[in-house]
Parts: C-alpha cells; structure tokens; sequence
C-alpha cells in the first residue's frame, strides 16, 4: 500500500506516496467505515509531501470512480498539497478549481500545511481535527517521506 491511513472518531488522515487504484479503494473504505462509526459525514485529511510522485491514469481513474462515494461520506475534503514557491502555488489553485466544481460549497479545501487544515473549519470541529492530526502525528505522518508499495 501506498498509503498510511489513521482514523479517528469522525476523521480520516491519509498521507500517500505513489497511489493505486487498490489505495483508493482501502481509503474510500476507512472513510465509509469511518462514517458509518460516528454517523454521520467525516472530516477528511489527505497529506501529499512535496517528494510524492503524481498518480498514474489508472490511479487517476479510480479516484474519479470513488469521488462520488467519498463526497457522500464526507463533511469536508482537505488536501494537504505541500510545498513552496509559485509552482506549489500554482498546483493547489488548480486542484480547488478542479475539485470545487464536484463538492458542495465550503467542503473542498487545499492547503499547503496540515497546521492550516482547523483554520477553514467551523470552531465545533476544530477538536476533531487536532485530534486526528495528534494521532497522524505520534505515528510519524505528519513529516513522513512519501510511502511506496514497491
């Protein structure tokens, strides 16, 4: 697996190296049952490290696949892009123009650090999402190199 995944009550972090289709499939799992857990939407963290390799057509095509399934279970989708320089900040003003297209208003967020992630949130889940990034962090995720299945 290409991902490290780490869930938490009304949350999911994940932070990739090379994704496969396989990957989404176990993410849109976590975030299912995740979701399923608590009852409701969960807040999603995705953190991609400036050294991960872009997914490939058929990981892309899955992603398209499970888009739909992962809007339903979550309250809000944040991607942690990361990064400096304008070419950085090119990469994370094109994925929020291509993903605010697909998901309810003021649900799809792009980040260049997961310390931002609780500043676009509403102050009842900013707990949700220290907890979760705690966890990610005390497993090493949130400074991790990106992971690789090979």
């Amino acid at each position: 697996m290409a991902c490290q995944i780490v869930t938490t009550r009304g949350a999911v972090f994940v932070v990739w190296g090379r994704p496969s289709p396989a990957d989404m499939n176990e993410v849109l799992a976590a975030v299912e049952a995740a979701a399923a857990s608590c009852g409701h939407p969960v807040l999603y963290v995705t953190r991609v490290p400036v050294s991960a390799p872009p997914p490939d057509a058929s990981a892309r095509a899955r992603l398209d696949e499970v888009m739909p399934s992962l809007v339903k279970a979550c309250s809000t989708y944040h991607v942690v892009l990361e990064g400096e320089g304008f070419s950085a900040a090119v990469k994370r003003g094109i994925l929020t123009g291509l993903f605010q297209l697909s998901w309810r208003r003021k649900t799809f967020f792009v980040h260049a650090d997961s310390a931002e992630v609780g500043s676009a949130l509403a102050e009842h889940c900013r707990a949700t999402v220290q907890r979760l990034l705690t966890a990610a962090e005390r497993r090493g995720l949130l400074s991790a190199t990106p992971f690789d299945a090979t």
